[in-house]
């Protein structure tokens, strides 16, 4: 199993805490390179909410410690709290698709790569996850595309380019 760059064993894939294994669909957290089931997270978080105010600079900063990728041009230190988002606040867990959600979901958008919201939160009832879950992912879907064609367009001008080049070389 994968959990963001670090790669388990079937049977290592399991909460720290509980020691439940950890299933394809469950929700769970990667926290300082531990993995903690969705509950013992939620319990975590809440022992810590519960600390007096003094300690609240502590707590800020094992949330930051959560394993989650920055992204591009971040520096590393994540998305600040220019967003708007309380930076105590920390991130939810990551969700692991099943296939069969998965199925679904590429299904409709080979449908449609933008479905309207009641195409969304039909497919979030199908698959028992949260309409946000279901957008998101079709959100990343059309970034990978989009990422995917430029990625080709780029290829196919570097041929196209070659070729040109080759040409001039046989007629000198």
């Amino acid at each position: 199993m994968r959990a963001l760059e670090c790669v388990y064993h079937l049977g290592c894939f399991c909460c720290c805490v509980c020691e439940r294994q950890l299933r394809k669909g469950d929700e769970f957290v990667l926290k300082e390179g531990q993995l903690l089931c969705k509950s013992d997270y939620e319990k975590e978080k809440e022992l810590l909410s519960s600390v007096s105010p003094d300690d609240s600079d502590s707590v800020k900063s094992e949330d930051e410690d959560l394993d989650i990728k920055p992204g591009k041009g971040s520096g590393g230190h994540g998305k600040g709290s220019d967003d708007g988002k309380d930076p105590r606040r920390p991130k939810r867990p990551r969700t692991i698709l099943t296939t069969q959600q998965r199925r679904a979901f590429k299904a409709s958008f080979e449908v449609s790569s933008k479905p309207c919201r009641k195409v969304r939160e039909t497919l979030a009832a199908e698959t028992g996850l949260s309409v946000r879950v279901v957008q998101v992912w079709f959100q990343n879907q059309r970034a990978k595309m989009k990422k995917l064609a430029r990625r080709q367009q780029q290829q196919q001008e570097q041929q196209n380019s070659q070729r040109l080049g080759q040409g001039k070389q046989q007629n000198h």
